[in-house]
């Protein structure tokens, strides 16, 4: 029996919002998976694993540019003194 077959781990993704697509498309070795948000399903490990690491890229990138607002916001006011 196929391991990645076996080692399936729940996962649902947030339901989309604005603009967002209401699946997730993730390809992992020459295989497609399309994942609808707001569903219940079960994922091999390793589409689970391109999940977790895309959620935090996408958290590190709104902390990069939270930071950059903050760091603009603070420039544009020590400019009006």
């Amino acid at each position: 029996m196929d391991k990645q077959a076996v080692d399936l781990v729940p996962v649902t993704l947030p339901r989309a919002t604005g603009k967002e697509e209401d699946f997730v498309f993730v390809a992992l070795n020459g295989k497609g998976y399309t994942i609808r948000r707001g569903v219940p399903v079960r994922v091999p490990r390793p589409v689970f694993d391109v999940l977790n690491e895309s959620q935090r890229q996408q958290q590190r990138q709104r902390a990069f540019i939270r930071r950059q607002q903050e760091t603009a916001a603070r420039a544009a006011r020590a400019a009006e003194v």
